[in-house]
């Protein structure tokens, strides 16, 4: 794994410089170990773009409060990578695939990438079961396939 040093904070985004041949790949995840009013946190961005000379520019997936030039960052050698599997159905994650639903958290027996490549048109099966949503008039009006894209926003009196 190799070490920067940030060289730029913009908002939520970081430039950071590596030695020329240790430069991560593009959607790695980097990590800056922070200490802000004593309270020490982890902050973790992704690479995004490579500048050239060593340089990438990366977006952090958290507040920057506390990065400034020269602080360290580690190349994590891999994508910001999720949980999968039985064991995360009806939980919440944040985008880093940590729980904050104040449950325990549990061990995940796979995590997946959250850049991947798109399954192919052709590998796809459709699937014709429809989601019964036990309100009549959306059932038989406009029904909703499993497992699609379709949301349904109301509000009190809807």
């Amino acid at each position: 794994m190799s070490k920067g040093k940030v060289t730029q904070v913009i908002g939520s985004t970081l430039d950071v410089e590596f030695a020329e041949h240790q430069l991560p790949a593009i959607h790695n995840a980097l990590k800056l170990d922070l200490e802000i009013e004593g309270t020490k946190t982890i902050l973790t961005v992704e690479v995004q773009q490579h500048l050239g000379e060593g340089r990438v520019r990366a977006i952090s997936m958290g507040s920057t409060d506390g990065v400034i030039r020269g602080s360290e960052v580690m190349d994590t050698g891999g994508p910001i990578t999720v949980p999968v599997g039985e064991k995360t159905l009806g939980r919440i994650f944040n985008v880093l695939g940590e729980v904050v639903d104040e449950k325990k958290a549990p061990e995940f027996e796979s995590r997946q990438p959250i850049h991947k490549k798109t399954v192919k048109f052709e590998d796809l099966e459709p699937k014709t079961e429809l989601f019964e949503t036990g309100i009549k008039v959306i059932d038989l009006l406009a029904p909703y396939v499993k497992g699609g894209k379709t949301g349904l926003f109301g509000g009190a009196g809807v």
